[in-house]
């Protein structure tokens, strides 16, 4: 089994948002301590996460600097260059690319498409040369998709065509014609292709573009363009200040047709150019989702005609890629590479055949065994987070799991926490807020927008009235009812809830014989508000009381409600600054008390 991933997480920048979770099509992914981490024997190297995470927590392995060490050290590196670059350098021309890379220290550049040739015609023979009666066929060339599938659909996994990918027979083939001490570094769209790498000893290094365009830049060359003309045959010539002049262009010759396999169908295209595949069905599919989705349940005896299924992890093809900047249309990109393809002989040489390397070999990769779980310790995992019932299982996906009960299971095999279910944290939240309201022993309540009561508590109904103490009783909190109906003073309210209005309002009212102190302050600008009130004429044994019990309830909860304040996204430091705004509020109201009395 492969442990080793080339994606990882920083920690210090992830948000904590399960977008990661949510993306991954294996859920390769380990919440821990409220971070995520990839996990590396599950990971298939897709690079989801990766393009998918909005704080840029999740990055592949930078490979750079090993390739210039490896120029460095041996005296022939040659670029496998992935297929698609027409449509990630679209700036260059094909001689200015090639020109650029010699000026990294390259010796030569090679199209990996001659690999993806040889993968082409090794594939319709094995099509076509079945003696098994076997009437499925799966493509080996997508690293990503093919560790998938034997990983994930195990039972698909003997479909695979044994055929090294373009990049494994592309790096054989450089190795029989430039010597095995030659080095050998694949540039392109693909995470997975380091996966490959670190797999195979024909294969030295992969890097992507988006690396590529930063080596270019830190050698200062992301500004200069060769200086030259074009021959006769259409090759490049770069002019030097010495009587010598070099050819830029492909060795040791161009491809054909597979120049097409970055776009989805182009394998099946390129396959028809060596053989027509009379008599087979042919599909394309791009997308983990996607692959998953053809064949899950798919029985292959129940066809009448072999099928050729081309898959590819990217959806829309390599073109589509984790490693590719993709700042230009999809759409463009495709036209660039078939334009590209379209200058290409259709098939290689009969003397490039001849050549062709040994094309066995596919990525290793073991069956993932999922743990199973009896029905009862589902449920358990289910109730720990307030899903007693089907109606609580609502699979919002907020978790980043599809479902309740996925994210139940994940819980079981110690890869997610309690916290990831936002549903359970609201709830929790509400009945931490609701036992606070309840336990302090001044009047509060909560208002919104349109001056309708949120919540309240019993003290709250007290201070206003019998009447409204009575309405208490019929329905606890007055949830709906009209605030300034209720309360002389709903002005208070109305002053903080308004756009250009204070943060906190602190006042004094008589009202009879009694003098009510009042402090609102704003929970969420310009929608709700919240205020504490408290009758400061009664007797300074209950204000002492009052503040002692109030400190309890603060000191008894904080902890608790900050902890849940930072998990929903608020920030703990106001949520500490409100409570204790109640405490400062009894404390004036002990002192103006102290010094009315003197």
């Amino acid at each position: 089994m492969i442990a080793l991933s080339p994606v990882y997480t920083v920690q210090t920048e992830c948000q904590d948002c399960y977008r990661c979770v949510r993306q991954c099509p294996v859920k390769a992914i380990k919440v821990e301590g409220g971070h995520a981490k990839i996990m590396g024997e599950l990971c298939i190297a897709c690079g989801r996460c990766v393009t998918r995470c909005p704080a840029h927590a999740k990055i592949y392995r930078d490979d750079t600097t090993l390739v210039e060490r490896l120029i460095a050290r041996k005296e022939k590196v040659i670029v496998s260059l992935a297929p698609s670059f027409r449509a990630e350098l679209p700036e260059y021309s094909v001689q200015e690319i090639i020109h650029i890379l010699k000026k990294l220290g390259f010796y030569g550049v090679s199209e990996t498409a001659i690999g993806a040739d040889f993968v082409s015609r090794m594939t319709t023979k094995m099509i076509g040369n079945s003696e098994k009666g076997q009437k499925l066929f799966i493509s080996s060339a997508c690293p990503a998709a093919v560790e998938f599938i034997k990983r994930y659909m195990s039972n698909y996994a003997p479909f695979i065509t044994d055929c090294a990918t373009p990049l494994l027979a592309h790096a054989r083939y450089l190795h029989k014609i430039y010597g095995n001490d030659a080095g050998v570094v694949f540039i392109g769209p693909c995470i997975a292709k380091k996966r490959e790498a670190d797999t195979w000893n024909e294969i030295d290094a992969a890097i992507t573009f988006k690396e590529l365009k930063e080596m270019i830049k830190k050698a200062g060359l992301d500004v200069i363009k060769p200086a030259g003309s074009i021959d006769s045959s259409g090759n490049f010539v770069e002019t030097e200040q010495s009587s010598t002049s070099e050819v830029y262009d492909f060795i040791p010759h161009r491809a054909a047709k597979s120049e097409l396999f970055p776009l989805e169908g182009g394998m099946i295209a390129a396959c028809k150019k060596y053989k027509p595949l009379k008599n087979i069905r042919t599909i394309a599919v791009s997308g983990i989702e996607s692959i998953r989705q053809t064949l899950e349940g798919f029985d292959p005896d129940s066809m009448e005609k072999p099928l050729f299924l081309e898959v590819l992890s990217c959806t829309g093809g390599c073109i589509n890629g984790p490693g590719n900047i993709m700042d230009s249309p999809l759409a463009l990109r495709r036209i660039s590479t078939i334009d590209f393809a379209e200058t290409a002989a259709d098939v290689l040489s009969k003397e490039a055949e001849k050549s062709a390397p040994e094309m066995n070999g596919i990525l290793p990769g073991d069956p993932v065994i999922e743990k199973q779980y009896t029905e009862e310790q589902v449920r358990t995992s289910l109730r720990s987070v307030g899903k007693y019932s089907k109606a609580d299982e609502i699979n919002c996906n907020g978790c980043g799991y599809d479902t309740c009960r996925h994210f139940a299971l994940a819980l079981l095999n110690g890869v997610a926490e309690k916290t990831m279910c936002v549903s359970y944290m609201r709830k929790l939240a509400q009945k931490k807020a609701n036992g606070l309201v309840k336990a302090i022993p001044s009047g509060v309540v909560i208002v919104d927008k349109h001056m309708n009561i949120v919540e309240c508590n019993v003290n709250f109904a007290k201070l206003m009235g019998h009447d409204i103490e009575e309405m208490f009783e019929i329905k606890p909190g007055l949830e709906g009812a009209d605030f300034s109906e209720i309360s002389q003073n709903a002005n208070f309210f109305q002053m903080v809830l308004s756009a250009d209005g204070p943060e906190i309002i602190d006042r004094e009212v008589h009202e009879g014989k009694r003098i009510l102190h009042y402090t609102v302050f704003e929970i969420e600008k310009e929608e709700i508000v919240a205020g504490v009130i408290e009758d400061i004429t009664t007797p300074r044994i209950r204000k002492v009381r009052t503040i002692s019990q109030a400190q309890k309830v603060i000191d008894k909860n904080l902890a608790a409600v900050q902890k849940i304040a930072f998990l929903l996204g608020e920030n703990a430091a106001e949520t500490e600054a409100m409570l204790n705004s109640i405490i400062e509020s009894y404390e004036d109201g002990e002192d103006k008390y102290d010094k009315r009395r003197q």
